[in-house]
């Protein structure tokens, strides 16, 4: 395992190598060595914060070993999803020998992490094992959209409205054309269920659990498209779901750290995934906030809802600022009967849309194990989630051209 690849695996200077270090600058020389090919990488004084201020300025071409330097975690995050946004295909090299920081850089995208300083008998990045020895091409980053939808309290109907918003996302995706039928690549979305010990959408389903989900959660990089189709329960044409019930709850810590390895995951094999997210994950570092691109606050008229939508609210700035929230008042129960308008005042954001209670139609079509969304679409509810969907969309579709005339207007700039 530990031979050294043929000498034709890499081209000469087909890798650049940025280390600070002269335990960064061994690696390197160790990593060519096990290679065959001593003379294949550039060696450059510089480190991750280097690479991130290059992205975009030019084109990456080539495989870069980057040592990390100086810097939080959440700041290497990002520079590693620059760099990636941009095309560059990293191995890193850093000093926190932990499980948590792997899969924290592997779900940013960076390709692998070699804890500094490199024993003799380290196994060999798997980016070099692609057939025939050839480094892999660069791939399109992941593009699918994450919304998360949390309870700012308990009994607020989140995960009902979880599973019929990503209904109405696979319907709405559908209908703008997104793919060749109702099933088709644009349209399909997937749907994760986090409470790994309570969650209840496997039962508002009718579907057996998804025990697959821990086996993408201990290693989502080895994890594939045919595993996730074999694995996920696909309970309607183009919509995927992921439902895992933990029997043994002192293990759910340590699943929960590999969250955000397996949103990138699907991230990469869905152009949307809707996410049922307990408010506890919101609080805890477990990486999976930076991978959202949305987040979907679903409280009641109360003062103690208020609260803890506007702590929530923080947490997600804090963490990631280009994640947008959108405030959803849910009339499950009445609680104090704040009205829409006061509720916008005391969060200083203004409230996306009122859930009716629905009590008739959302016992009828939990009996039958099927979506609100599905069995009874002209309901008041439905109709209500229907216009949630399509105002996400449009604001990821806004989003997504802004960004497409800002990268023209900089790529001109820069010739």
């Amino acid at each position: 395992m530990n031979q050294a690849l043929p000498s034709q695996t890499v081209t000469r200077h087909e890798i650049d190598a940025f280390v600070a270090s002269e335990e960064g600058r061994d690696a390197v020389t160790l990593l060519m060595q096990r290679l065959g090919a001593s003379d294949a990488a550039t060696l450059q004084t510089g480190t991750l914060e280097t690479v991130a201020r290059l992205a975009g300025l030019a084109p990456f071409r080539k495989l870069m070993f980057v040592e990390l330097g100086a810097g939080d975690m959440a700041a290497h995050l990002e520079a590693v999803r620059e760099i990636v946004a941009e095309g560059g295909e990293l191995v890193l090299l850093g000093r926190e020998n932990s499980v948590a920081a792997y899969r924290h850089f592997l779900a940013a995208g960076a390709r692998d992490y070699l804890t500094l300083p490199l024993e003799a008998d380290f196994i060999l990045p798997e980016v070099f094992a692609a057939p025939k020895g050839a480094l892999p091409a660069h791939g399109t980053p992941p593009k699918g959209r994450v919304v998360a939808v949390c309870g700012a309290s308990g009994g607020v109907g989140a995960s009902l409205l979880a599973a019929n918003l990503a209904v109405a996302f696979q319907t709405q995706s559908a209908a703008r054309g997104a793919g060749t039928s109702s099933a088709g690549p644009g349209a399909r979305v997937g749907l994760l269920d986090t409470d790994f010990a309570f969650g209840s959408l496997a039962v508002d389903f009718d579907i057996d659990a998804t025990q697959g989900v821990f086996e993408t959660l201990e290693r989502p990089e080895r994890v594939d498209s045919t595993y996730l189709q074999s694995s996920m329960a696909e309970v309607l044409p183009g919509l995927s779901v992921y439902a895992g019930e933990l029997h043994d709850v002192s293990q759910l810590a340590a699943y929960e750290q590999g969250l955000a390895g397996l949103v990138q995951t699907l991230k990469a094999e869905f152009p949307l995934t809707v996410i049922d997210l307990p408010r506890r994950l919101l609080s805890q570092d477990t990486g999976v906030l930076r991978e959202l691109d949305d987040v979907v606050l679903v409280l009641a008229p109360g003062f103690g809802a208020l609260r803890s939508a506007g702590r929530l609210i923080e947490r997600v700035n804090s963490l990631n600022g280009a994640t947008r929230v959108w405030n959803v008042v849910s009339h499950s129960r009445r609680d104090a009967g704040l009205s829409r308008k006061e509720i916008a005042e005391a969060l200083g954001q203004p409230v996306t849309c009122e859930l009716p209670l629905s009590s008739a139609e959302i016992a009828r079509a939990s009996v039958k194990g099927m979506p609100l969304q599905s069995e009874f679409p002209r309901s008041a509810y439905a109709r209500k989630v229907t216009d949630l969907a399509q105002t996400i969309l449009a604001a990821s579709e806004q989003e997504t051209s802004e960004a497409n005339d800002r990268r023209s207007w900089w790529k001109k700039r820069s010739r």
